[in-house]
């Protein structure tokens, strides 16, 4: 895959949305701001190839505005996002390529504090994944064996 920007499509449930990166309204109109939206999950600081990253932006204190979501990388990543009616939404990505990733959000196109978010994905774990938890279960076994005394 060549470096460099690539588009990112926004799905919403199961249907591609036009205009992405995605935008939407949030809350009454109130002093706010992007310096108001927090933004926190693993899917801002680490991710492995082929599994979904998430985190959660909070929008409930930033008042009415768009909030807009790229996440930049030597591969397109998906976004899903997940508007959860509580002055949250969770949004997760599955990055297909291992590399740097940025993830960039912007609230009335400011970015919000932290933004955008430096993202270390590595290559799948898979095989050494499976491993690592089938011989700590072995050993568990054996530590959990009953003993007999005579």
């Amino acid at each position: 895959a060549e470096m460099g920007i690539h588009t990112v499509s926004v799905r919403y449930k199961g249907a591609h949305v036009p205009g992405s990166p995605f935008q939407f309204t949030v809350g009454p109109i109130t002093e706010g701001g992007a310096g108001k939206v927090q933004a926190g999950g693993p899917g801002l600081e680490r991710g492995e190839v082929g599994q979904l990253s998430e985190f959660t932006i909070w929008t409930r204190e930033a008042g009415a505005g768009g909030l807009a979501i790229a996440v930049e990388g030597p591969a397109k990543a998906e976004i899903n996002f997940e508007d959860r009616k509580d002055g949250s939404c969770g949004v997760s990505y599955m990055p297909t390529e291992p590399g740097e990733y940025q993830v960039s959000i912007k609230f009335n196109d400011d970015h919000i504090p932290g933004s955008p978010f430096n993202v270390e994905v590595i290559p799948p774990m898979g095989d050494a994944r499976q491993v690592s938890v089938s011989s700590l279960q072995e050993t568990g076994l054996k530590l959990n064996q009953p003993a007999f005394f005579k």
